[in-house]
């Protein structure tokens, strides 16, 4: 278990927050004896493992002083959780990404693989044909926007269209698109 230390400490968490941005390190031991049992049990709600949780309150503690410079917090105790919460997910989605695949599971990965490029071609080429049947504006958009990976600024410079312009035929090109793939679909059943 985290150590607490059993002082009582004066101050609201607003104030010890302040008092912590203002360089006073004796607020960051009030807010640890507030908050690491409570962090410690959001970590083993997510982490399922005791010294993975202790690690993330300890580290999120480290980085308290320097959070609290960045962002204006005006309720700590939803703010923190919500840190702590977030640190582990991504140290959740950090493990789904070094997940190893056993040599059983790779000979039908690359079976399915050959598959799906096959069919990823065949509606690679249905989505190009879908596109070039969408309105001037739309086509535009949606080139600018989603092949060319630009944002909506520039998309709308690109194109002459306001931003308001580019959201409107984006989502109606997308919508259309769907349209187009899903008659082109139903007609080659």
């Amino acid at each position: 278990m985290l150590l607490r230390r059993r002082v009582a400490t004066d101050g609201t968490d607003e104030e010890l927050v302040l008092a912590l941005t203002g360089g006073h390190r004796a607020a960051l031991a009030a807010l640890w004896d507030r908050y690491a049992h409570l962090l410690y049990g959001v970590g083993m709600k997510y982490l399922k493992d005791p010294e993975r949780a202790k690690d993330q309150v300890v580290e999120l503690f480290a980085a308290l002083p320097d959070l609290l410079k960045k962002h204006h917090v005006e309720r700590f105790r939803p703010w923190v959780h919500t840190v702590m919460r977030n640190r582990c997910l991504l140290a959740l989605r950090g493990d789904a990404r070094h997940a190893r695949v056993d040599d059983a599971h790779v000979i039908d990965l690359v079976a399915e693989e050959a598959e799906d490029r096959v069919l990823r071609e065949a509606t690679l080429q249905q989505l190009e044909a879908a596109i070039a049947r969408l309105n001037d504006a739309q086509r535009a958009c949606i080139v600018r926007f989603h092949l060319e990976r630009r944002n909506y600024q520039e998309t709308a410079a690109l194109t002459g269209l306001t931003i308001e312009q580019v959201r409107s035929h984006l989502q109606n090109g997308r919508r259309n698109l769907r349209l187009q793939l899903l008659n082109h679909a139903d007609q080659n059943r």
